[in-house]
C-alpha cells in the first residue's frame, strides 16, 4: 500500500460521531426572531467587536445579568 492510500484511509476512520467529540451544550437550544432597534443592534456588534464575542454570547450575558438583578429585589 503506497502513502496516498494509507493517509486517505486513516482519515476515513477518524471522522464520525464519537463519544465525548464536539462542542459541549451549555443549555437548550430555542431558535427565535429578535426585533430591537437599530442603536440596539449597534450597541450588541460594538460590544461582539469589542471583545470577539458572538451575538448569542452577549444577548445571553445581557439576560443573564437580568435575571440575576431580578432575583435579588
Amino acid at each position: 500500500m503506497n502513502s496516498d492510500q494509507e493517509t486517505s484511509e486513516s482519515r476515513v476512520s477518524k471522522g464520525g460521531n464519537r463519544s465525548g467529540a464536539g462542542r459541549k451544550a451549555i443549555g437548550i437550544t430555542r431558535k427565535l426572531s429578535l426585533t430591537l432597534t437599530e442603536k440596539d443592534w449597534a450597541e450588541i456588534d460594538r460590544r461582539c467587536d469589542r471583545g470577539d464575542y458572538s451575538v448569542s454570547e452577549i444577548i445571553r450575558s445581557i439576560i443573564e445579568d437580568h435575571l440575576r438583578e431580578v432575583d435579588s429585589l
